[in-house]
This record gives structure tokens, sequence and C-alpha cells, in this order.
């Protein structure tokens, strides 16, 4: 079956056309990602017609999130005279807004670009944290914003998470005693690098309590083994000895938002004003 490509067309960036349609195309079995091109700072009739003119040869689709009036109008006149499919991605929630807000429109084009950057920013952080999350892929530590350290159940994935909520591309790295550390831990830039420690009593009670909710014995198992746990951390602070870049936060009694702020504030203190 012949395939008639896609045709992204915005006033803007056209990144959120763009990151709909890839979206959409997601539920397609054969919905091919490089159908789709990009048209972006269409502003003028002119600017249509050039695009118009490669979509008949091409039999091409027309997704548009043209905010203003005028040239929505035009190109659905335009694709209804040349018989072309088009879809506008903005029009039916930017008129009942208006009737809602009681307000008409800026109508101007790149208004959204910037919050629409900082969502898709978050979006592949939180992609990112959960593909790494547990030191699955050591690689990802080349493209890593933030590096957390630490033994199990010192709230790294949470940290991760609230972080990458906020934009920041995070991975964890477990410290395990006996288990050499990825190598590229000393290869990347240090400053990224944050150790995580807490109390050996806490860090038991933290474990207890999720054995007995996954149904084990809190007390049988290793895991939750006081003299365990202090070899555990003693391996860790050990670690960090020998990496003495690494800032060591202890979470004990911390909230995820309060260690969150500190862990900030070491990596990118200056930019943070601290």
């Amino acid at each position: 079956m012949d395939q008639h490509p896609i045709y992204v067309v915005s006033g803007g960036s056209g990144e959120t056309g763009l990151r709909m349609v890839q979206a959409a195309l997601t539920q397609f079995r054969h919905g091919d990602q490089s159908l789709i091109r990009r048209f972006q700072n269409v502003r003028t009739h002119e600017d249509l017609e050039a695009i118009l003119t490669k979509a008949q040869d091409k039999k091409a689709v027309i997704v548009h999130t043209t905010v203003s009036r005028d040239l929505r109008f035009y190109l659905e006149d335009r694709c209804a005279e040349l018989r072309l499919t088009q879809v506008d991605l903005f029009a039916n929630l930017l008129d009942t807004l208006a009737l809602y807000l009681r307000e008409a429109p800026d109508e101007k084009p790149g208004l959204f670009h910037a919050l629409d950057e900082k969502y898709f920013k978050r979006i592949e952080a939180i992609e990112f944290a959960l593909k790494y999350d547990d030191g699955q892929d050591p690689e990802g530590l080349r493209e890593a914003d933030i590096v957390l350290v630490g033994v199990s159940r010192t709230s790294k994935t949470p940290l991760s998470m609230y972080l990458a909520m906020e934009g920041h591309k995070v991975i964890n790295v477990p410290l395990v005693p006996g288990v050499a550390i990825p190598a590229l831990l000393n290869e990347i830039p240090q400053g990224r690098i944050v150790g995580l420690t807490i109390q050996a009593e806490r860090l038991q009670e933290i474990r207890v309590h999720r054995l007995k909710r996954m149904g084990a014995s809190g007390h049988s198992d290793t895991y939750s083994d006081l003299g365990h746990i202090l070899g555990e951390l003693t391996f860790a602070d050990e670690v960090f000895k020998q990496h003495r870049r690494w800032p060591v936060l202890d979470v004990t009694g911390r909230s995820i938002e309060e260690t969150a702020g500190l862990v900030l504030d070491r990596v990118f203190g200056k930019e943070r004003g601290a």
C-alpha cells in the first residue's frame, strides 16, 4: 500500500505538531516516522502556496498548528480546492478557549514554544530516568546531567524521578559490596556525581518495611540484617573516600524535595545562585 507523506506546517517551530503526529503514529503498525516532513515559520500565503504545491504533487496529508485565523482559513480553503486532506490541531481548542475565557487569542506564532519545549524536556528526562534506573545500562552515564550513587534504599529512584520532573536527566548507580563500580563513573565530569548515604538503623527500618510489603520475612533476610547493612555502608564510605570530589548527602530524615534541592545545589550551585 502506497503511503502519502505527512506535512507538519507551523507558524513557529512546528515542534508541537511534530510530537503529536509522532505520538499518533506509534499507534499504527505501519506508522512510518520517516513519512513526516516539518515546515517551520510559515507566516504568509506565499509560504503556504509553496508547501501546497509540493503537497499536491506528493498527495501529502497536511497537519498544521497555525494560530493565525487568516492563515488557518486560507489553508483550509486551498486544501479543499486541491482536494488535500488537512488536520487543524489548534482550531477547535483555540475557538473553545476563546469562548470560555471571553478573550481573543493573540495569534502570535511561537508563544507556546517555550512551554512546549520545557514539557517535552521533562518527558524526555522521565523516560531517561526509567530507562537507566538502578544502573541498568552504564552507557547512560555519558548523557546524564546528574548521577546519584548509593546503596539500595537510599531514595535513589524516587529522587531520580523527582529531579526528572524538573527536566534533569538523572541516572542512579547502586553500590554493592564485591561489585566494581562502572568504569565510566571515573571518566565523566565528576561535578555531576552525588553520593547518598543514610544512618544504618533507619536503613534497616526501611528495608524491613519493604520486605513485609513484599510478603517476605523482615528479619531473616540479609537484606535487612543490621550487620549486613553496616557492611554495605562501610563499602559505600570507602568508595566515597576514593572519590573525594563527590559531595555526599545523608538522606536520613530528609524529604525527597529537600534532598533534591541539596543535589541541585551541589551540581548546579553557581547557576542556582548558591
